[in-house]
């Protein structure tokens, strides 16, 4: 190629190069100067030819680089570079088909190819190599003898293909990590998009004064916990008039509360409007939340915006999101005080109150969460200053008993105490949470006088029953601490065994009042992530080993019952498949065994003779020899199993 400067070096046009600058007097009068000394005009008009300054050296011409050897041989570089990297990823044979889909995330994936969490990754990266999934469950091996018993050869068509789903299913709960490593995937960001399309104004403005005229509502009154309703409304008049510039976080605070306030006012009025403006605050709370980065700075808006996003992931079954959103709320919080009694100025108490209000939000699901991850509470009790309200609402009363539950009886400490120590505490929580359970009863039994009212909130028994389902099955839970009495013929309680069984029979009263509900199609998808896949749910497997044991027809009819109501409606689109088809096959599996030993002993008195084959009280003693071994095998097996239900893997 041709070269800029010339192959002599000269000056184009055969001009001397610059060596100085025109003189003082030529640029005074700003005409030419033949750069002389003294120059042609100075010596006309008989002056002094001065100059100021010299100008620096004459510039060496470049020379333009020849690139066809050089850029070409880089270029020639890279390709092989690039080369050797497909060749490394044909090596780790990765498909893009073995990728699961995303459209049953918590983030709503239809503007994007994949959309990222704040570190969702991350953080089930770091679940699938806990010690949390190597403990052996009786469950586990219940369905790997079922499998091993039953032969392929021997079973019908039926029959075979629930046999193949539970060995898939006995695949993933033995060796969990390989499967979710394959299910993982690498999220991406999502840009910031300005100006999101948002609902229109007149029908926020209509909102946003129900609202108003309805603060008793139990869902107006959870926002108003975490941020008084006149904050949210003037939230969402910054982001509708955005006169100055708002943020991230604003974004989500106003698209968290209209989400809700247009889903309860839909469920009152019935208006198909405002139900599809609360799925597009819900779409816009999904991008924004995955918008945050990773560093945030510590105010009352941000905990309030990750309390709003830890609330979200619980309704949508994420579990590991929502413990990543609490616990970055629950570090602001003690960062910024608010769980200590600060002395404050008359004109700072509204403020103050707000944020203690804001702070015991915080706790509760900080403290439902630590249960239900197996994980230490980022909250500790005895650091918390704040004054004991006697008034205390009883949803805060509950996180509390959860927290001691967790950390007295099912931590690593809790589970290594004595079986007395262990069997004295859990009495004392029993004892307490009944004490919530009877309240809860109580307003519910008012509850139907105060319905003539038309300011009541129509969906208040409902969510009261759910409440009693969620409390009765942490009472399951504390009472399977308790050893079973001498000569008991399985290592439950009675009492532990009646509580299970009142649980499933209250999911069941639960799932008829939900389902009632036509003007709300999320409602069950909502109550099953909520009360069943949120909280630590043990009934089923604590009459799962007892209807096995005893060959209970009884108690596996009401599993089954228990399996079919989480089944799905035929057209629903956002219901939760997952659980119905891992319960299901629970059931199955269950059923095959009691079948084939009853049938085996048509005449006998008693069927505990049948039960060679699995005895799980001798299976007890032979993995760990005591009480506490049983106990922390068949905790860490349930875990297990409610992990799994948070991923996307279908049997």
């Amino acid at each position: 190629m041709e070269s800029r400067g010339n192959d002599e070096g000269g000056r184009p046009n055969g001009r001397p190069a610059i060596a100085r600058r025109s003189c003082d007097q030529c640029r005074a009068r700003k005409i030419g100067c033949d750069r002389g000394s003294p120059c042609s005009n100075c010596i006309s008009a008989r002056v002094n030819c001065t100059h100021s300054a010299v100008a620096s050296n004459t510039a060496t011409p470049k020379q333009r680089v020849l690139i066809s050897a050089q850029y070409e041989q880089k270029i020639d570089d890279i390709a092989r570079s690039v080369d050797g990297i497909k060749i490394l990823l044909e090596k780790l044979n990765v498909s893009p088909d073995a990728r699961r889909p995303e459209a049953s995330s918590l983030w709503n994936a239809d503007q994007v190819d994949s959309v990222g969490s704040l570190v969702e990754h991350q953080s089930i990266a770091g679940c699938s190599s806990e010690s949390l999934w190597d403990h052996p469950v009786q469950i586990i091996d219940f369905v790997k003898l079922v499998v091993e018993e039953r032969g392929p050869g021997d079973a019908g068509s039926e029959e075979s293909e629930v046999l193949s789903s539970l060995r898939k299913l006995l695949q993933t709960l033995e060796d969990p990590a390989a499967v979710l490593n394959l299910l993982t995937t690498f999220p991406k960001v999502l840009k910031y998009q300005a100006g999101p399309p948002m609902p229109p104004l007149e029908a926020v403005v209509a909102v946003l004064r129900w609202a108003k005229d309805h603060e008793g509502y139990t869902r107006m009154v959870w926002v108003s916990h975490i941020l008084p309703l006149e904050k949210f409304a003037e939230i969402c008049r910054k982001i509708y008039f955005a006169i100055d510039d708002y943020s991230e976080v604003d974004l989500i605070l106003a698209n968290g509360y209209l989400s809700y306030v247009f889903s309860e006012h839909a469920v009152v009025s019935g208006l198909q409007d405002y139900r599809e403006y609360f799925q597009l605050c819900q779409k816009n709370l999904h991008n924004a939340l995955s918008r945050l980065p990773l560093l945030l700075p510590a105010s009352m808006e941000v905990i309030a915006a990750l309390t709003l996003g830890a609330f979200n992931a619980m309704e949508n079954s994420k579990a590991i999101v929502a413990w990543t959103f609490i616990s970055t709320a629950a570090d602001f919080c003690q960062r910024l005080g608010y769980h200590r009694l600060r002395p404050s100025r008359r004109s700072d108490q509204s403020l103050q109150a707000a944020q203690e209000r804001l702070f015991w939000s915080v706790y509760k699901y900080d403290k439902s969460l630590s249960l239900r991850s197996s994980r230490p509470s980022n909250i500790r009790d005895t650091e918390i200053t704040l004054p004991l309200n006697p008034n205390e609402p009883r949803s805060t009363r509950l996180a509390r008993i959860q927290g001691k539950v967790y950390e007295e009886l099912y931590s690593p400490t809790g589970l290594s105490q004595p079986d007395d120590k262990r069997s004295h505490t859990a009495e004392l929580l029993a004892a307490e949470l009944r004490g919530l359970i009877n309240e809860t009863h109580v307003e519910i039994s008012d509850a139907p006088s105060q319905n003539g009212d038309g300011g009541t909130d129509p969906m208040r028994v409902v969510y009261l029953q759910c409440e009693i389902l969620c409390e009765s099955s942490l009472l399951a839970l504390i009472l399977r601490a308790v050893p079973a009495a001498q000569g008991s013929l399985s290592g439950i309680s009675d009492d532990c065994v009646a509580v299970a069984r009142d649980t499933l029979d209250v999911h069941h009263q639960c799932m008829m009042e939900v389902r009632g509900c036509k003007t709300d199609s999320s409602m069950v998808t909502k109550y099953i992530n909520w009360a069943i896949l949120h909280s630590p749910f043990v009934p089923f497997s604590i009459l799962f080993t007892h209807a096995v044991q005893l060959l209970d027809y009884t108690d596996l009819a009401r599993l089954d019952r228990f399996a079919a109501s989480l089944k799905p409606e035929e057209g629903s689109a956002d219901s939760a498949t997952h659980p119905y088809r891992l319960y299901e096959l629970l059931c199955q599996a269950a059923r095959f065994y009691v079948e084939s030993n009853t049938s085996s002993f048509p005449g006998a008195e008693n069927p505990l003779n049948s039960l060679d084959q699995f005895d799980f009280v001798q299976f007890e003693a032979d993995i760990g020899n005591s009480q506490n071994s049983g106990l922390s095998d068949w905790y860490y097996g349930n875990q297990q199993i409610m992990n799994l239900l948070d991923e996307d893997v279908m049997f």
